[in-house]
C-alpha cells in the first residue's frame, strides 16, 4: 500500500511546475503576441489617418461656410448684378411682374425670357436680310424693321444659360417682352430667330416724372453663394424729393460648370 506522501509526490511530479512555463517571446506563444501587437499598431495608424481626413473635410467645409465681405465694385459683383437688371426702364422690376415667390426657379417662363433678353449683348441684335420676307404683322403688332429686328435663337439660348445655368433649355413657344408695353420678340421657326414686333407706333417709353437711383451697398460670399444687396431710391424729378426707398437682396449660386446662376431676389426693406 502506497503512502499518501508518495501519491502526492507522484501527482506533483507528473504536472509542469510554474517555473517551467516558457517565457513570453520564446516559442509559439510569443510569436502570436507579436503578431497581435503588430495588427493593433497598424489598426491604430489607419484609424488615426481616417480621423485626420474626416477632420480635414469638416474643417474645409467650415471655412467655406464663412461669411466674407466682397468689394461692391469688383468684376464678379458688378457682372452678376448687371446681368439681371434693367437700369433703363421707367418701371423698376417689371420683369418680376406677377411673381409671388422670391425663387427664380418658380418664375414664369415669360419673365425668365425677359431676364435673358436683358443679358443679351449689343452684338446679338441684328438687321433682317430682307424685311419683306418676314410676316409684316401678328397679334403682337407690326414688324419693326431696324438694326434690332433679329435675335438668333442661339444667342437667346446662350444668354438664358448664362443667367440660369447650363442645365436649362429655352421654350421657343414663349415670346420675349422687350419692355413693359410695346415691343415683343416672336420666335420664327423658318429663320430660327426671334423677330421684333411693336404694338404701338411710338416704340419708346414715355418720359417718367421719377428718377430711379440704384446702388449696391453691400456684397457677401458664403460657400458657393454670392449675395448682392441693392438700395433703390425713387426721386420726384420736379420737386427733387425722395418718394420711396427700398432694399433688395440678389442671390447667385456657383454651379458645377464654375458659373454663377441666378437663384432669388428678395425685398428686405
Amino acid at each position: 500500500m502506497y503512502s499518501s506522501l508518495y501519491i502526492t509526490n507522484r501527482i506533483v511530479g507528473d504536472y509542469m511546475k510554474f517555473d517551467d512555463i516558457p517565457a513570453s517571446g520564446n516559442g509559439k506563444g510569443g510569436k502570436g503576441n507579436n503578431n497581435l501587437m503588430f495588427i493593433l499598431i497598424v489598426a491604430g495608424v489607419v484609424i488615426l489617418f481616417v480621423v485626420l481626413i474626416v477632420y480635414s473635410i469638416f474643417s474645409s467645409k467650415g471655412n467655406n461656410s464663412k461669411l466674407v465681405q466682397l468689394d461692391t465694385n469688383s468684376r464678379l459683383v458688378q457682372s452678376l448684378y448687371t446681368s439681371v437688371h434693367d437700369f433703363k426702364s421707367t418701371s423698376p422690376y417689371w420683369m418680376y411682374e406677377g411673381e409671388n415667390s422670391p425663387l427664380i426657379v418658380n418664375m414664369t417662363e415669360s419673365n425668365k425670357m425677359v431676364l435673358a433678353y436683358l443679358n443679351l449683348k449689343a452684338s446679338d441684335f441684328l438687321e433682317a436680310d430682307d424685311c419683306e420676307k418676314l410676316p409684316q404683322e401678328n397679334f403682337y403688332g407690326k414688324l419693326v424693321c431696324n438694326d434690332k429686328t433679329i435675335i438668333t435663337k442661339e444667342d437667346v439660348e446662350r444668354s438664358y444659360r448664362e443667367v440660369f445655368g447650363d442645365k436649362v433649355t429655352v421654350n421657343t413657344t414663349v415670346n420675349i417682352k422687350a419692355d413693359p408695353k410695346y415691343n415683343t420678340y416672336v420666335y420664327n421657326s423658318e429663320f430660327d430667330s426671334y423677330v421684333l414686333y411693336s404694338a404701338g407706333e411710338d416704340t419708346t417709353q414715355k418720359k417718367s416724372k421719377y428718377k430711379y437711383v440704384y446702388k449696391i451697398y453691400q456684397a457677401e460670399a458664403q460657400g458657393d453663394e454670392v449675395m448682392v444687396y441693392e438700395e433703390l431710391t425713387v426721386e420726384n424729378i420736379s420737386t427733387g424729393t425722395v418718394e420711396n426707398q427700398s432694399k433688395y437682396r440678389y442671390t447667385f449660386v456657383l454651379g458645377d460648370d464654375n458659373i454663377y446662376s441666378y437663384t432669388s431676389i428678395e425685398k428686405i426693406a
